[in-house]
């Protein structure tokens, strides 16, 4: 009786869209939770194949996890070390500081570091510190736990099985992505350190740190990064100084993002650039701080993931971009 009835197509699509947008609002429930989770996920695939070189140099499986879990337990203590140190003298010093009157547009940078200041969570520290050591724990024994899971779902779905030939490949797509951009930031990190020590500016490795996480945030990551040691430099050494430091974080950052980065992933990853932009700002509502991190990712599982099936495939063509536009209006 029921097979005649055909559904419209708009009708398919309008299904899609609700469904997502519940799926979204789901998300938005478990996020406190589920933030930190993918944190660890995705540290955990980007350390496994340090595993994985380690086992085919000879060391045994055994062997190769003790070392990567105890070379990711002493980086991550000292990063979670000089994350609570810097960050418990900085909100001690918070308060006290200012920009020197005689330094020019002084009144322009005091609004705006107060500003920052009167908005910045003191009591976050705390949290950010046990989010830190919570998403410690959780990468070591996710860590652990690779091998096996990719063993058992072999077991479960068959090594031949085709969405566990997707995820794999998915999997080594992302970890060819991250190990790229881990190397970007890290020189960019480095290059940042470098001036913050030269301009004797306080808590250069937090400032490093900060700038190496939101380097994996496309567009505004650095630009965040770079606000609070320019107001530090415009402090202390004028606005002069303030330009000065400027100048050399935009030469810094564009040899790792203009000439490094694109070289090392070729066409890169697709996407539109306008849905880059607004996929950082729905995945920061949705999972908080940890949202802006993983967007990229996260927007290429959604992306994967629509292109199965012919309803939803109108939106993945629609989130991504092709060489051939640039070439529609010539």
């Amino acid at each position: 009786m029921f097979e005649d009835i055909k559904i419209p197509g708009y009708l398919n699509k309008i299904v899609v869209l609700v469904l997502v947008i519940l799926a979204l609002a789901g998300l938005k429930l478990v996020s406190s939770i589920l933030g930190p989770i993918l944190i660890a996920m995705f540290f955990s695939i980007l350390i496994y194949p340090f595993l994985k070189w380690l086992n085919r140099r000879g060391f045994s499986y055994n062997v190769s996890i003790i070392i990567t879990l105890v070379g990711f337990a002493v980086l991550g203590g000292v990063i979670i070390e000089i994350l609570y140190f810097s960050l418990s003298q900085m909100v001690s010093a918070l308060p006290s500081f200012s920009i020197n009157s005689s330094s020019a547009l002084s009144s322009e940078a005091n609004y705006v570091a107060q500003t920052i200041i009167s908005h910045f969570p003191m009591g976050a520290v705390t949290d950010i510190v046990g989010t830190a050591v919570f998403v410690f724990f959780a990468t070591i024994f996710m860590i652990y736990e690779i091998p096996n899971l990719k063993v058992r779902l072999e077991k479960g779905l068959g090594k031949d099985n085709n969405n566990l030939n997707e995820m794999i490949g998915l999997i080594d797509t992302f970890i060819k992505y991250f190990l790229i951009r881990v190397k970007v930031n890290l020189f960019a990190a480095l290059g940042f350190i470098g001036i913050f020590l030269a301009f004797d500016i306080n808590f250069a490795l937090l400032w490093g740190i900060l700038t190496f996480f939101l380097g994996f945030i496309p567009y505004l990551g650095i630009m965040i990064a770079a606000i609070p040691p320019i107001l530090a430099t415009w402090a202390k050494y004028g606005i002069q100084g303030a330009i000065l430091i400027t100048i050399l974080f935009i030469i810094v950052n564009t040899i790792a993002e203009s000439i490094i980065f694109p070289r090392q992933t070729g066409k890169g990853l697709q996407m539109s650039i306008y849905v880059v932009f607004v996929s950082l700002f729905v995945w920061g509502w949705i999972l908080g701080p940890s949202g802006f991190l993983l967007a990229i990712p996260l927007t290429i599982i959604v992306i994967k993931y629509l292109e199965k099936y012919d309803e939803t495939r109108w939106l993945a063509i629609l989130m991504t971009s092709d060489d051939d536009e640039n070439n529609v209006n010539e």
